[in-house]
């Protein structure tokens, strides 16, 4: 039941109220004493207003009471986390393969009585130090050797440069080619005669050209108590 109809029903009762007093202000006296025209009405508001309240009572009890919507509970958001990135080690330098050692090159032994293998004699050569020469000028180098040492010389024994300008076409010569080297050999004691075609630099100056001898082996030797002394070809070049 709703307010607007309780209220039809209050301003009715109190209209019919109204007039049924209006219409009985000239009927007889009742015995009691009766209230006046005034009184009446008040009552009649006052029943109406204690009507109206009951009714409204009675409808807000047959109500149901709003029941709470439960309200949602907020839901805690986990975070993500970051994931530590990996930390990559450094990745350590490539070891290098170690370099090999030269191999030493072999040596001739000694002999019994203490003297070198391989050793050489100067017996003779020409020109001389220090001869004077044109620019430009050719000659022939003559080295005569005796070979000191207790090893034989072979056919592949070379003659090498190992210091100073060349005067030749190489700076390895092969012994059977500038010597009387033969297939037999120079044996301990033997002579070697090397003679060599050279030429003198077109500009003027001294100049020396160093060599050694050089067996097999690729060993070096020379002149000298030990056989490693070199020897030399000394000219000067005039203007």
């Amino acid at each position: 039941m709703t307010k607007k109809y309780l209220l039809t029903l209050v301003f009715t009762v109190i209209f019919a109220s109204l007039l049924l007093v209006a219409c009985g202000g000239n009927a007889a006296e009742p015995a009691e004493p009766t209230l006046s025209q005034e009184e009446q009405i008040n009552q009649i508001y006052t029943q109406a207003a204690e009507t109206l309240q009951a009714e409204i009572a009675l409808t807000e009890a047959a109500q149901p009471e709003p029941t709470n919507t439960p309200q949602n509970t907020p839901t805690s958001v986990v975070l993500a986390t970051n994931t530590p990135l990996a930390q990559e080690s450094p990745s350590p330098f490539p070891t290098l393969p170690a370099l090999p050692s030269p191999t030493p090159q072999p040596t001739k032994p000694a002999t019994a009585g203490g003297r070198p293998c391989l050793r050489a004699e100067l017996l003779f050569e020409s020109p001389k130090d220090g001869v004077a020469l044109q620019p430009g000028q050719s000659f022939v180098k003559h080295w005569n050797f005796a070979n000191s040492g207790d090893c034989t010389w072979t056919e592949n024994f070379s003659l090498v440069l190992v210091g100073g300008p060349n005067f030749t076409d190489s700076g390895l010569l092969s012994l059977p080619d500038y010597s009387n080297m033969t297939s037999d050999g120079i044996p301990n004691g033997g002579k070697l005669e090397v003679s060599v075609s050279m030429q003198a630099p077109a500009t003027p100056g001294r100049y020396k050209s160093i060599w050694m001898l050089r067996d097999d082996n690729g060993q070096l030797f020379g002149v000298g108590a030990l056989g490693d002394e070199i020897f030399w070809v000394e000219i000067v070049v005039r203007n």
